[in-house]
């Protein structure tokens, strides 16, 4: 898209929305302009070279959106969301610039500006139901996250960096029957990308802290996530469990990804100290011999200091096997974050954390190390 049209694209977007601010009272139509700048500076030293570089954090892209909905007659409430993703060097895809001669600094990509949500839907007090393009009933069930610094330390562990190849000590990408070895690859594309398509989804009203959605997906992929949160004195808890059955439509006959599954549970205690576990996992169907289905297991401890509005975070992860090979893969991850609000819908965050590798039958491969300094302004 070209400059012109994104400029163009943006100014309708916006004149559409103070046009639906203007709408009459009576009509009762509660409208929302909301949006979010989201940019940081990323450091990677994959072991070879020590390089930088300007993000999107794909933790929660740049977006701006609308929101609408008006109470109807006959008791439904009837909604409208439109999103449109801005995304201008994404932290989960920079990769290594090979070019001959030239640093391995990701050159910069051209900013895209794309449809992000499109939705229409209706509503009462048993549930919702959506349909358009929008995010599949299990995406947010690897992320439900209580502990402090979540905007840069979350159990997404490729949101940054994701894209980077691993490399052995002379040099050399790791590469696995064809595929290169990364993070992204490691964690599953849980990556902090919105698992977004053309879809029917319904989403249930909440029944003693439990609550469902499902989704059908253009392609023939369903989605199924249970919900539940409460309180309890001192404690609360957010938890999520999540299974997608993927139809992708190919005729792979070893191998094939045909299912999915994701789950978090977070803990909180009022003095401020948290903590979280995720899991992830999937369905291989006709798995060649020696070839172990990938998974993956991740979890934080965060503290929220109640003088001030600052939080840290400490996390692990180890995650198996996401080439199909007969070669046992593992990724360990360390992480230290911190976050500091600053009000008004602004934050800004730091992130250290160490991504290894190993790979039976190979040795010498090189740690990536990601530093991070990231704000973040919602309005």
């Amino acid at each position: 898209m070209t400059t012109s049209l994104r400029t163009f694209a943006l100014r309708s977007l916006a004149l559409t929305a103070l046009g639906a601010l203007t709408v009459p009272a009576a009509n009762a139509v509660d409208v929302k302009l909301y949006g979010t700048v989201n940019k940081a500076f990323m450091v990677y030293d994959d072991g070879q070279d020590t390089e930088s570089t300007i993000v999107d954090n794909n933790n929660e892209s740049t977006r701006l959106g609308i929101g609408g909905e008006q109470k109807l007659d006959n008791g439904l409430t009837a909604s409208a969301l439109l999103e449109m993703n801005y995304n201008s060097n994404p932290s989960n895809s920079q990769t290594q610039n090979t070019a001959s001669g030239q640093a391995n600094t990701p050159t910069n990509t051209s900013a895209n500006l794309s449809e992000r949500i499109a939705r229409v839907g209706l509503s009462n007090e048993y549930g919702a139901i959506f349909i358009g393009q929008q995010d599949v009933a299990t995406d947010d069930a690897y992320s439900h996250d209580l502990a402090a610094a979540t905007s840069v330390l979350n159990a997404n562990v490729a949101s940054f960096g994701g894209g980077l190849v691993f490399h052995n000590d002379a040099g050399n990408p790791i590469s696995l029957g064809g595929t290169n070895l990364t993070p992204g690859a490691f964690a599953q594309n849980n990556d902090g990308s919105l698992s977004a398509t053309d879809s029917i989804r319904f989403n249930s009203a909440t029944f003693n802290g439990f609550n469902g959605s499902l989704s059908a997906s253009q392609g023939g992929t369903m989605d199924a996530t249970i919900r539940y949160a409460a309180t309890y004195g001192d404690l609360s808890v957010d938890s999520a469990l999540g299974h997608s059955f993927i139809n992708n439509n190919a005729t792979t006959a070893t191998n094939e990804v045909v299912g999915a599954t994701t789950g978090s549970v977070s803990v909180k205690h009022s003095s401020g100290l948290a903590g979280t576990v995720a899991y992830t996992a999937q369905d291989l169907d006709n798995a060649t011999a020696n070839v172990d289905e990938a998974e993956g297991m991740y979890g934080k401890v965060g503290y929220s200091f109640s003088n001030m509005p600052l939080g840290i975070a400490a996390e692990y992860g180890q995650f198996k096997n996401p080439i199909a090979v007969a070669q046992d893969q593992t990724m360990d991850v360390y992480g230290l974050g911190a976050e500091y609000d600053l009000g008004h819908g602004v934050t800004t965050g730091a992130l250290y954390r160490n991504m290894s590798a190993d790979v039976d039958g190979l040795s010498n491969i090189e740690d990536i190390n990601i530093f991070t300094v990231a704000m973040r302004v919602k309005f």
